[in-house]
């Protein structure tokens, strides 16, 4: 393998996430060697049959897959696919068998290890615990490994501790044991890889927390569109937004109390859901209080965020709130909680109120739909913060950490400030 600082990124990601922005900020910056995924509509089989498949006689989970186009400038001669894997696990999910996507994972790092990487000299991936004994082998052959921690390794542990409270809400997850093992598998990781990417300063704690060296952690918020900074908004006075799956880890049912208790004291007040909604949950009382408009199309979502008051996502973890990124861009302030991974600053374009507190959110989204002077001053300090969180900074953040790896392993890279409310978030390499 070449020797040279010049880094050469195989990048190991299955789906679309980001819409592939990782391997093409690589492949822009002159760091990508190949790019390994599961499958995509733009090369391979799936874009034969394009041509050859009526798309109105697609099933939905198939014109979904259909959907996966790379970007223009990421080079198709870069792509490795498993396109029969891939399908063969999509079938297996919609037969009841839980782990095909950790299969569909380990079918591609056994092509990658069978292709020595396509000769790259540094992996990055963003997969979750099934490529553990890869990034070792990888090691061996002399790899750099930057792993990016999409999600908050504490979510397993949140959401267990909140299925306890409500065991009556339907849930999918695992064994306590098997998130600890998961757990472990994730500290492992962090030992062995040279640079942990994070998106928020949430996970960069619960990271550390975890065992990782914080010298080698690095946090790159992810970004929007620059297209959602141009909408004129038109916030109906009173409208609440949230946007997403609705479900425990999201806290919903304490959004719902908190419209409940609204209902009673300020019935102008509508608190709206958009997202896919359980239909077992939808007839609980404990979710009972928005009102729920299921999944929708995504150019009426961001109607929805031209039209909302407030933005709300009471979540109990998460890794990035990119929807908030989109509340911000459309002039809406956000109400969120310290676990988020949020960019919100609090009393400043938005707040940050306490998990499980449906009280305080109530009045919270009271206070800001009243007081319209300050809900004026939060929408445009909200554009304004939502500017530094476009796809063209986090190109550049993104970019600017992975290339410090170049830097043979005795220099030390420059460390930048702190986090700083008055500043985007800047990288942070030890």
């Amino acid at each position: 393998m070449n020797d040279s600082n010049t880094l050469r990124f195989a990048v190991m990601q299955p789906g679309p996430r980001l819409h592939y922005a990782v391997p093409t900020l690589l492949e822009r910056a002159g760091m990508l060697q190949c790019f390994y995924t599961d499958v995509c509509a733009s090369v391979g089989p799936l874009r034969t049959l394009d041509h050859l498949w009526p798309a109105e006689l697609r099933p939905p989970a198939i014109k979904r897959m259909f959907g996966r186009r790379l970007p223009n400038d990421l080079p198709r001669t870069k792509v490795r696919q498993i396109p029969a894997t891939c399908l063969g696990n999509a079938l297996a999910r919609r037969l009841g068998v839980s782990d095909a996507m950790a299969s569909t994972a380990k079918s591609l790092l056994k092509r990658a290890l069978a292709e020595n990487f396509g000769d790259a000299n540094a992996i990055y991936t963003v997969i979750v615990n099934e490529d553990l004994d890869f990034c070792r082998q990888a090691k061996a052959r002399g790899c750099r490994i930057v792993h990016e921690v999409m999600l908050n390794p504490d979510i397993g542990l949140h959401l267990d501790e909140e299925h306890r409270r409500f065991p009556e809400v339907p849930c999918s997850l695992p064994s306590l044991a098997k998130i600890e093992s998961g757990r472990d598998r994730d500290k492992r990781k962090y030992a062995m890889a040279d640079l942990i990417l994070v998106p928020s300063s949430s996970v960069f704690h619960s990271v550390v927390a975890l065992g990782a060296n914080p010298s080698k952690v690095a946090i790159v918020p992810y970004g929007i569109d620059e297209s959602w900074l141009q909408p004129t908004p038109r916030p109906v006075p009173g409208r609440v937004l949230f946007v997403g799956s609705v479900g425990l880890l999201k806290g919903n049912h304490y959004l719902a109390a908190a419209a409940r208790q609204l209902a009673t004291r300020n019935p102008e007040i509508e608190i709206r859901v958009v997202g896919p909604v359980p239909s077992d949950l939808a007839r609980m009382p404990l979710f009972s209080g928005p009102h729920y408009m299921g999944q929708i199309p995504r150019s009426s979502v961001q109607k929805e965020f031209l039209t909302a008051d407030v933005f709300v996502l009471p979540t109990l973890c998460e890794g990035f709130g990119l929807v908030h990124l989109e509340a911000l861009a459309s002039g809406v302030p956000v109400i969120t909680t310290p676990n988020c991974g949020s960019v919100v600053r609090d009393a400043i374009d938005g707040f940050i109120v306490p998990t499980r507190d449906p009280a305080r959110l109530a009045d919270v989204i009271e206070h800001i739909v009243s007081d319209r002077s300050l809900r004026a001053e939060m929408s445009r300090n909200a554009r304004t913060r939502a500017s530094q969180f476009t796809w063209a900074r986090y190109g550049t953040r993104l970019t600017d950490a992975v290339s410090r790896l170049q830097s043979p392993p005795h220099v030390s890279p420059l460390v930048q400030p702190e986090l700083s409310d008055a500043h985007p978030i800047p990288v942070r390499i030890a």
